[in-house]
């Protein structure tokens, strides 16, 4: 009895003694979903390709230029630097001096200032308008990222108009980026036979056109 109740300790001890690996939940991963910017569901995919080869089209515009354009280039800074984009590219909405400079061929031609217009809309997007002059691009300004709105629009037929939307007349059709390039400075730049570059700083109340 006594080499039983040994025995028995024996094997009692050895299942209390034994240790198991704790059983583990399994861990489902999250995948969260990143919508689409809203401009890719209107945006032709020609002009889609267009956009995202802005930076090569800039730094081809660049290279045809002649020592002249190359000189204004330099003297601009920032606005005509292609790799110029800073965070935060939120643009208040108010009235605008616009500049407008544009690469095309050998020379940069550069126009005299007018004002423009960005108005608060619901959601997110921003509308743009050409107040003066007569180039009239106006649309839509939606956000892309931290550093850049993609513009979507048309040549308007009028000065403050922007009832003309991308898609509607695609012989009118613009489309573009804007970029926070300096404090109270941005631009808008529209890529095409030309390369376009609007510089857009706010003016004060007193100065806006009526």
């Amino acid at each position: 009895m006594r080499w039983i109740g040994m025995g028995l300790c024996g094997a009692l001890a050895a299942c209390g003694g034994g240790r198991h690996a704790p059983v583990r939940p399994a861990v489902t991963p999250v995948v969260t979903s990143q919508e689409e910017p809203a401009w890719r569901s209107t945006i032709s995919p020609g002009d889609a390709l267009r956009l995202e080869g802005l930076p090569a089209r800039w730094a081809a515009a660049q290279a045809g230029l002649e020592r002249r354009g190359r000189a204004t280039v330099a003297s601009e800074g920032d606005l005509l630097r292609g790799d110029a984009a800073l965070d935060h590219a939120a643009l208040p909405p108010g009235s605008y001096k616009c500049r407008l400079l544009v690469m095309s061929g050998r020379v940069v031609r550069s126009f005299p200032a007018f004002f423009c217009y960005v108005g608060s809309e619901d959601g997110e997007r921003l509308s743009f308008t050409k107040q003066t002059g007569s180039a009239l691009p106006g649309g839509w300004l939606y956000p892309d990222g931290t550093k850049r709105y993609v513009f979507m629009g048309a040549r308007q037929k009028q000065a403050g108009d922007g009832s003309l939307g991308y898609g509607e007349d695609p012989e009118r059709d613009l489309f573009g980026v804007v970029e926070r390039i300096g404090p109270f400075r941005w631009r808008l730049v529209l890529p095409g036979e030309d390369l376009q570059v609007y510089e857009l700083t706010p003016v004060p109340v007193e100065q806006q056109a009526k």
